[in-house]
């Protein structure tokens, strides 16, 4: 059976109509999508999801304010077998087994999704969250059902893992079908290593390829912010919480350098934007801004070196088609 296509979702309940907005974000998607409850706290609850299924996990972003969601006993009975890691930004409470945590500064609790829980924000907050089949993450984890509730600290995987969600959240595409699988991979790999594999598991994620995950990561991050003025390697050893040399060593293993993988995506957007009619009103100079480059020379010499014609040629090609 083919694996389901990767797909990604931006929901706000700002989107909804303010009378009904509430009950409607509830049913549509806490309920039929989350699968557990919510119950705003306040006069000013707000909600905006982000929401990535990849091949084996599903990954989101939840920021907002006045909310809380509950998984209870009846959401339980659906066995629904997996695993939850959420990880704050903002203070936010949560309860599991007997276990009641305040957290934040990216730290993270474990949710069990075999046992009821909650999680609550009574002021501006954001949570990355990551879902795993309990199946995959009880092959690496021993019995990880009992650290449902349990917070865990901040550390270099779980610091990896956060920045590795942020940069998948904030793709405007979903990854191609080819690359979900290994990217579930690298984050079940991740998940373990934040919350303890055992001996046999570690050897496991280390053949799998951890620094693999890393590279992907490093990559991702550049596909992402390639087109920011001034980026450059050390945004991306801050983001990942990587030094800037293993930032470079990762990239080393490519074949390419950061500058040499940057260029690449800024000559691509450059060009698909002069292919296409809806950029016809900007100049030239201007699409190489909103490309990322600060030289206009630099990118006429680039882009011809690259595709074998000037901007000005590619523009006319493209309208010609």
């Amino acid at each position: 059976m083919e694996a389901a296509l990767p797909q990604l979702l931006r929901f706000s309940t700002e989107m909804l109509p303010e009378r009904d907005r509430m009950a409607a974000f509830r049913e549509e998607f806490a309920r039929q999508v989350l699968k557990m409850d919510f119950h705003p706290i306040g006069g000013r609850t707000r909600v905006d999801i982000a929401y990535l299924e990849l091949d084996l996990v599903v990954v989101g972003r939840c920021s907002g304010f006045g909310g809380e969601f509950i998984r209870n006993a009846h959401h339980v009975r659906d066995g629904r077998g997996e695993f939850m890691l959420g990880l704050a930004h903002g203070p936010l409470r949560s309860r599991q087994a007997g276990h009641d945590h305040a957290y934040s500064g990216g730290s993270a609790v474990l949710f069990d999704y075999g046992q009821p829980f909650a999680s609550r924000s009574m002021i501006s907050a954001e949570a990355r969250n990551i879902v795993v089949p309990a199946a995959m993450l009880k092959a690496l984890v021993p019995h990880p059902e009992d650290q449902a509730g349990h917070l865990i600290r901040p550390g270099p995987a779980l610091q990896l893992l956060d920045g590795y969600l942020a940069s998948l959240l904030a793709l405007d595409e979903p990854p191609a079908p080819e690359l979900a699988h290994s990217i579930g991979l690298h984050l079940l790999d991740l998940l373990a290593a934040a919350i303890g594999p055992t001996a046999e598991a570690a050897e496991i994620i280390a053949g799998r390829g951890l620094k693999a995950g890393q590279l992907r990561a490093v990559l991702a991050e550049i596909a992402r912010r390639f087109a920011e003025p001034g980026f450059d390697v050390d945004d991306i050893a801050g983001r990942l919480c990587l030094s800037r040399r293993s930032v470079q060593r990762f990239l080393e293993e490519t074949g390419k350098s950061f500058t040499e993988h940057v260029t690449e995506h800024r000559l691509e957007r450059a060009h698909a934007m002069l292919s296409d009619p809806r950029f016809s009103h900007l100049r030239i100079v201007d699409i190489a801004f909103a490309a990322g480059f600060g030289d206009v020379s630099n990118f006429n010499h680039l882009f011809r070196r690259r595709f074998g014609e000037t901007p000005s040629s590619a523009r006319a090609t493209g309208r010609a088609v």
